[in-house]
């Protein structure tokens, strides 16, 4: 069956919450990262395995990056309100290609993400499956979906306190 639109979201879908063991995790997947004029942080190299039991779990794992869109957000506006703008939809495809055209002028793109570290994740995690050192159980919780009531607050930035 094709694939339609409705199948790939276009906003956040949701949040991955995940425990881990510090003392067994590789440096390899877990580095502390500096970004000029946002701060410190902890980028995490994951791997979820995602069981294709049938038909339609394919077709919504199986999209190409110019299947995916996200928006691109005007946040200069935002504050007081939190209500920021979108100004425009850009495909995966169009992101990684190194520039994009916004509102006539090009602008250039980079990733956060390390698209060869991520190929090592799964073949990591693939192996582990196959030996079975990695076993998939039943789900703990399901996240919530667009129709469970469950809604977020925003958090609202507080000043710096010197």
């Amino acid at each position: 069956m094709p694939r339609t639109e409705a199948d790939v979201p276009k906003r956040g879908a949701g949040t991955l919450a995940v425990i881990g063991d510090l003392k067994q995790m590789s440096p390899r997947w877990l580095v502390g990262t500096s970004m000029y004029g946002y701060g410190v942080s902890l980028t995490v190299g994951i791997g979820v395995p995602i069981p294709i039991l049938d038909e339609e779990i394919l077709r919504h794992t199986a999209v190409t990056d110019a299947e995916i869109f996200g928006a691109v957000i005007d946040y200069s506006d935002a504050y007081p309100n939190l209500k920021p703008d979108i100004i425009a939809e850009i495909s995966y495809a169009e992101l990684k290609s190194g520039a994009v055209k916004l509102q006539g002028k090009k602008v250039p793109t980079g990733s956060l993400s390390s698209y060869s570290r991520a190929v090592e994740i799964a073949e990591t995690l693939k192996g582990w499956i196959k030996s079975g050192e990695f076993l998939l159980t039943e789900a703990v919780a399901p996240l919530p979906g667009v129709d469970s009531g469950v809604s977020f607050k925003p958090l609202p930035e507080r000043p710096l306190e010197i």
